[in-house]
């Protein structure tokens, strides 16, 4: 994260606190990240030094003004105007990354060959939020070439526990077997 996201997160969540909207505001980043990461022609816009200013602004107003907090509409507003749009993305991420170390959540990304029943979720969160000794806030994608089972990640640890692997690994394994009966 570079300074410069993390001085302009620190000052929303600073003012969001001040402010009493720190939920709202969580919640408007939660929107404005999965917007962005939905929409490339979105993000592009935003990002282009060759759109105007007004243009973004009027972009920004068009897509949030009755879905964001005021108090989030006026800090998008201000990094346009001082020419941080680029970097809204990865001022976002810095906001998620200094919220979810006040609070002591992690990230996991799940991948499952199917979906997952909310009840099969909700053992999945209580075993991984034992696991880390923290909040988990789970991602799940669905990903069939896994065949069966899951991988999650949680910040640098992988479980693969997916059929594909288990067959990988079987596979691995035969062959070496082979290759010492043939010696």
């Amino acid at each position: 994260m570079d300074a410069v996201s993390r001085r302009y997160a620190q000052a929303l969540t600073e003012e969001a606190q001040q402010t009493g909207t720190l939920a709202a505001v969580d919640a408007d980043v939660a929107l404005l990240t999965e917007t962005l990461d939905g929409s490339r022609e979105l993000r592009l816009a935003l990002t282009s030094p060759v759109v105007p200013q007004a243009k973004k602004e009027a972009v920004l107003q068009s897509l949030f003004g009755d879905k964001l907090s005021d108090l989030s509409i006026r800090f998008l507003n201000l990094l346009v105007q001082n020419q941080r749009d680029g970097q809204i993305p990865s001022i976002l991420d810095a906001y998620r990354a200094l919220r979810d170390e006040r609070t002591g959540t992690v990230e996991a990304t799940v991948r499952t060959a199917k979906p997952m029943s909310a009840e099969e979720r909700d053992r999945l969160q209580t075993a991984l939020e034992a696991r880390a000794d923290a909040t988990v806030r789970m991602r799940v994608d669905i990903d069939p070439s896994l065949i069966g089972g899951l991988v999650v990640r949680v910040g640098d640890v992988v479980y693969d526990r997916s059929v594909r692997h288990q067959l990988e690994t079987l596979r691995e394994q035969l062959a070496e077997r082979a290759a010492v009966s043939l010696n």
